[in-house]
């Protein structure tokens, strides 16, 4: 009995002894953030933001490249469709039997990069075939003329491109080496260079820019390609969701919703319209955005205006809130 009784008075002691607990200090999520981003009356810019460092992290010229290679375990070519270049397959393997577009058919790549939607399609399944290629025009909406091209793997990270204007004979060379650090690397074939465009990807992730999307038409049964003016995001930082039932301001952490999409246009373009009878862009503010991170936080966001103070579009403003 007397056994029992010291070990009862031992529990008691140590029960006794034990540290309170302590309080979380709750995460500090800041206020609401505004911001503006400068993309110009005629979409000139192409600009990557940082959710987390509220800034802009780089802002280059559209006109600056043409191609981008994927640096994951894919051999995605991406074509700058901000640029309105867009792309034809041959069934030639021989870049001087190519020297006009009759009987192609041109194709622009969509955003998502989902392999059946590629303008240059599975290319490495068929190696050595030319491919022709619509420049684009530059910001004056003149016409940059066409291209040819072979794409190549030389090895699982090198991309090499034989080139030249599409009358041309006299084939020019250029390597576009996969870089980790960043999700594409990019090349100018009408400058003869490889080219850093984007920030490394740990460092961004919102793209805002022109690009060209395949929507349905009404009240005609059929698709086209729109050149629209949107968000694409970083896929390796981030994941969307939405609320478009919630007022901004009341949405927390009750609002998260159970499926997100990993696609680059998940935000996309559609939180505007236009509207032809005023010529202009109306923005809707109860498109809100949920979006996940890699780090384990989420952040609301929702669209105000397409509008400087000036009242000059392309100037898209945005409210968010972690």
């Amino acid at each position: 009995m007397k056994i029992y009784l010291v070990a009862l008075s031992l529990i008691i002691a140590a029960a006794g002894c034990e540290m309170p607990e302590k309080p979380i200090k709750p995460f500090d999520r800041g206020g609401v953030s505004t911001e503006t981003i400068n993309l110009t009356s005629n979409y000139k810019f192409q600009v990557f933001y940082n959710l987390d460092s509220q800034r802009v992290v780089k802002s280059v010229n559209r006109m600056d490249w043409d191609l981008a290679f994927d640096c994951s375990n894919n051999h995605v070519i991406l074509t700058n469709s901000g640029r309105g270049i867009y792309v034809a397959a041959t069934n030639q393997t021989d870049l001087a039997a190519v020297n006009d577009t009759v009987g192609l058919k041109f194709y622009w790549g969509q955003p998502s990069l989902d392999k059946d939607s590629l303008a240059f399609g599975a290319w490495w399944t068929q190696p050595g075939k030319v491919f022709v290629l619509d420049m684009g025009s530059d910001l004056n909406g003149i016409p940059l003329g066409f291209m040819k091209c072979i794409p190549e793997l030389t090895s699982e990270n090198k991309l090499k491109l034989t080139y030249c204007a599409i009358e041309s004979k006299t084939p020019k060379h250029i390597e576009v080496i996969k870089d980790s650090r960043f999700l594409f690397s990019y090349v100018s074939l009408l400058n003869d260079a490889t080219l850093e465009v984007e920030p490394p990807k740990d460092q961004w992730d919102f793209l805002f820019t022109q690009y060209v999307k395949l929507l349905f038409d009404p009240p005609y049964p059929a698709t086209r390609n729109y050149e629209v003016v949107g968000v694409l995001h970083n896929t390796t930082r981030l994941e969307v969701g939405y609320d478009f039932k919630t007022p901004f301001k009341d949405i927390s952490s009750k609002n998260i919703p159970s499926k997100f999409y990993t696609n680059r246009d998940a935000i996309g373009f559609d939180w505007k319209w236009f509207e032809i009878g005023t010529n202009s862009y109306t923005v809707n503010p109860g498109m809100n955005y949920i979006l996940k991170t890699e780090s384990g936080f989420y952040y609301k966001l929702h669209f105000l205006d397409f509008y400087d103070d000036k009242g000059v579009k392309g100037f898209p403003k945005f409210e968010y809130q972690k």
